[in-house]
């Protein structure tokens, strides 16, 4: 009965009719192609899939689901695990010369936060205009000092829907966090993926590093990406749309035009908690699985899929597609590690594979189907992340940098226990217990 009432998962989420193909349209940087140009570009992108004609009608119904169009003439660069993605956002950062936005849903105040605030405060003495939105529950905590010294540096800093009303924010709103991770810096560099900026990313995982034997002290699994190319103006759109939502002012871009960086093709989704729509990273995730003829691999820390999207698994399976799902198998939450448990018999049943990593916390959010579609971003597969949070995906179109993925996510497969059914039928009556009750709570989780 308690989950009867309280479990959001117990019914799917409200939502239209399913997107319809549109007229495919790209952007490079040269400008908006032609309408047979970008017919052409996504043809050769797609071209490696399993069904090219069913991932060209993909990427068609896409369209409905962002304002922007379709990005061409980018680099997008796999980046795993804290070291390598800090190391890489700091040498941005110390490159920049005109501008630099963060939004980041944790920012700590510990040794990696200290480092990203002593680059952000040199660059702002330095005169680059440097932006900061943080959310005020994930960074719940940080020392107001912490804050007030990039204030006092130069640094514009906005609190993201603080608790209370006398520091601006909306108690009516309070389940609308800024779950967003995003760095632009110039215009010309965006980062963006799973990662905060906190201490617990600084160790590399095992898979990171190549071999567990070789780590002290397993850190969190995670992925970011960074961007090059035209699609980083989108990106730097969609920080300053934020920013101004949060109460911010700024500028708009004064730099140079957008130069082609690769080859990749790059669609940048977002959603707004709160706006009572679906988000269109949830819609795009319903649509890529629906569409699968090969393979959906998926990476999870937080999972909680409606039952119209556990549908979409278990009718891919039906298709006869590899339907495989890594997800953590110790979490920095036990209730949210229970409720994503509470889905294994359904998908152990209907032939998905279900795999838990052995890494310390395995927080990857990623997904590649059939080699060719692959998104990187903040975005869980739960009711928060679909209802009441801001996130952003990006969507990279195109076999090299599916390529790429393929090979991570087996790498964390080695990495991982796989879940039989056999064994998942002897767990305690305790576990099963722990399951159900931590689902009742899923829509709040």
């Amino acid at each position: 009965m308690l989950a009867a009432l309280l479990c959001a998962g117990c019914v799917p989420l409200v939502q239209g009719p399913p997107p319809q193909e549109a007229p495919i349209v790209v952007a490079g940087a040269s400008g908006v192609l032609s309408s047979s140009q970008s017919e052409a570009t996504v043809e050769h992108a797609v071209a490696a899939a399993p069904d090219p004609d069913a991932m060209r009608s993909l990427v068609a119904m896409m369209e409905s689901l962002s304002d922007d169009p379709l990005y061409k003439d980018n680099d997008v660069g796999l980046l795993v695990d804290g070291p390598a993605t800090y190391t890489a956002m700091l040498e941005a950062v110390h490159r920049a010369e005109r501008e630099i936005d963060v939004e980041m849903y944790i920012i700590g105040d510990d040794r990696i936060g200290e480092l990203f605030r002593d680059a952000l405060t040199q660059k702002a003495a330095a005169g680059v205009a440097v932006h900061l939105l943080y959310d005020s529950v994930g960074s719940w905590g940080v020392s107001s000092d912490f804050f007030d010294a990039m204030r006092s540096a130069g640094v514009e800093v906005i609190e993201f829907n603080p608790p209370s009303p006398l520091r601006g924010g909306n108690p009516l709103k309070i389940n609308n966090r800024d779950h967003r991770k995003l760095l632009v810096v110039d215009d010309a560099v965006a980062f963006t993926g799973g990662m905060n900026i906190n201490r617990k990313y600084s160790s590399a995982s095992a898979s990171g590093s190549g071999s567990k034997h070789t780590l002290r002290r397993p850190g969190w699994r995670d992925t970011d990406i960074v961007v090059r190319g035209p699609a980083v103006a989108g990106f730097a759109q969609l920080f300053r749309d934020n920013w101004r939502r949060a109460g911010g002012t700024i500028a708009d871009p004064t730099g140079p035009p957008p130069t082609a960086a690769g080859h990749d093709l790059v669609r940048i989704l977002a959603s707004v908690g709160g706006d009572g729509s679906v988000s269109s990273i949830r819609v795009a995730y319903e649509l890529a699985i629906d569409t699968a003829q090969a393979r959906v691999w998926i990476t999870q820390p937080y999972f909680g899929p409606d039952p119209t999207l556990m549908d979409s698994l278990k009718n891919a399976v039906a298709r006869g597609v590899d339907v495989e799902i890594i997800l953590p198998s110790r979490s920095d939450s036990a209730i949210v590690l229970a409720n994503s448990r509470y889905y294994y018999a359904q998908l152990l049943a209907a032939g998905v594979r279900v795999f838990e990593s052995t890494d310390e916390m395995m927080h990857a959010k990623t997904a590649v189907i059939d080699g060719v579609w692959s998104t990187v971003g903040s975005s869980n597969l739960d009711y928060r992340s679909f209802l009441h949070n801001d996130e952003v995906n990006a969507v990279v179109i195109g076999a090299a940098f599916g390529a790429q993925m393929e090979q991570r996510f087996g790498l964390d497969r080695a990495l991982s226990n796989e879940i039989t059914p056999d064994a998942w039928r002897q767990r305690s009556v305790f576990s099963r217990a722990k399951e159900y009750l931590s689902h009742a709570f899923a829509y709040w989780l």
